[in-house]
């Protein structure tokens, strides 16, 4: 006779939705009928190990007999454990406030630990993905629309990367706004390390971090790609601020197109690889955005343009008639190649450009300048 499932301190829904979490990561299908399931048959009563087996979430040849739910739901107590001591709530599939947008993909985790405000998962959501190797420019594009965007009341969802997810997340601080993290490791290993700070501060301002890992989980490669899906299935729409052709941005935006979110897309310069994967989206039906406000406006609230950047006072470069910002155009260049088109001495390229920078109207990036 086998022996009872020690509790100590978990709820019955807890342990079944860390089990049907564990049997996932073998065998994916096993959550497509999940919510279907458990509207038919109730939550978590009784046995788990048979509750879990009435849930008949496979075919018969396929599926998890009660000894196999009973291995699973032996190692759900320990995890559970852990989520408590990292500080972190469970929010399963049995869980009223489960978010309902997240429900309706093909392949909803059973569960998401998370820490901080839980309330988050319900509000509109605006998910921004792009390159971890945007230049600078482009993140302070990213930030600066997301501000305008969180300012208007949307949430923005991320992941935690550096790059585009980074400068995603500080703009939203910068509206003091609350934002999502979506991880793709446990909930106690913050990655990259290098955005620790960025995590404690979306933290202390009410967002939340939020993962389907159990603790412990490390920076796995596999789990990159299945956590876009979350990241999509979270939110409304799906911004794609920069990406090359394989990527996992890409995958972000197919995960959108298959869950039926509206999906956006900025164009670039035809001289940025990065630029591809947003202009074969654009080819392909997404939405073209130029501004803040054309993401706000499929929200349908209200938008504030964000008060522009000061130029420096007192320079002639820094004035939007310069010559030089007209020679420069939207493509990067080098000094020597403004000078042959100004026809100026490099010398007085390099002096004006050097003024430009301090204005903060243009930018160094790979050898050549930018505007902002």
């Amino acid at each position: 006779m086998s022996r009872p499932i020690p509790y100590t301190g978990a709820t019955a829904e807890q342990l079944a939705a860390i089990a049907l979490s564990l049997a996932a990561r073998r065998r994916i299908t096993i959550t497509h009928r999940l919510f279907e399931r458990v509207a038919a048959v109730g939550p978590p009563r009784g046995r788990l190990d048979h509750y879990l087996v009435e849930l008949a979430l496979l075919p018969v040849p396929k599926a998890y007999s009660a000894g196999q739910w009973r291995a699973l739901l032996e190692q759900a107590e320990p995890i559970a454990a852990r989520a408590v001591a990292a500080g972190a709530e469970l929010v399963t599939a049995f869980c009223p406030d489960y978010p309902a947008l997240l429900a309706e993909i093909t392949d909803p985790p059973p569960l998401l630990y998370l820490r901080g405000e839980r309330s988050l998962l319900a509000r509109p959501q605006l998910a921004v993905v792009g390159s971890r190797n945007s230049g600078r420019p482009t993140l302070e594009l990213t930030e600066r629309w997301c501000r305008a965007v969180a300012a208007a009341g949307v949430t923005i969802t991320s992941g935690l990367a550096i790059g585009v997810d980074g400068a995603a997340h500080r703009g939203a601080l910068a509206a003091g706004a609350a934002r999502v993290a979506v991880m793709a490791t446990g909930i106690d290993r913050l990655y990259p390390p290098r955005h620790q700070r960025l995590a404690e501060q979306l933290l202390d301002s009410g967002g939340a971090l939020v993962t389907e890992y159990p603790p412990g989980e490390p920076p796995l490669a596999a789990n990159f790609p299945r956590r876009n899906r979350i990241i999509s299935g979270l939110s409304l729409a799906v911004w794609v601020v920069e990406a090359a052709l394989r990527s996992g941005t890409l995958v972000t935006a197919r995960c959108a197109l298959e869950q039926n979110r509206e999906l956006l897309a900025l164009p670039g310069s035809v001289n940025n690889p990065l630029a591809r994967g947003p202009h074969q989206l654009l080819r392909d039906g997404a939405t073209l955005v130029e501004c803040a406000a054309d993401i706000v406006a499929g929200f349908g609230l209200n938008f504030t343009e964000p008060a522009p950047p000061q130029a420096a006072s007192g320079s002639p470069q820094a004035a939007s008639g310069s010559p030089l910002l007209a020679a420069l155009g939207y493509d990067p260049a080098t000094t020597d190649q403004l000078a042959e088109r100004l026809g100026w001495a490099a010398s007085e390229t390099a002096r004006a450009l050097a003024e430009l920078e301090l204005a903060g109207r243009v930018v160094r990036q790979s050898g050549g300048w930018l505007r902002r």
